[in-house]
């Protein structure tokens, strides 16, 4: 797991449980507390998809770049040798 992923899931993790300590503490009934559990925990779980599918994309892009970039040194290597 790479430096940004491992800050992302910190992140989302210690937002989480704010959420979670301040939706405890608050003074509502039960009922509307599980209501509101359940709406964050949902909110939260839509988040932390989203994140993924951007980091998803980001490590995606990297790749092409690199292939892309090996596949433009090999050509290169190949041209310098025909010479």
């Amino acid at each position: 797991m790479n430096t940004t992923t491992k800050i992302i899931t910190g992140f989302l993790a210690g937002a989480s449980l704010g959420i979670l300590t301040g939706i405890l503490i608050a003074p509502n009934s039960g009922k509307k507390t599980r209501e509101q559990i359940a709406d964050k925990t949902k909110d939260l779980k839509n988040r932390m998809v989203g994140s993924y599918d951007e980091v998803k994309r980001v490590y995606n892009k990297e790749v092409d770049a690199l292939i892309n970039g090996g596949k433009s040194g090999i050509d290169s290597l190949k041209n310098t040798l025909k010479v």
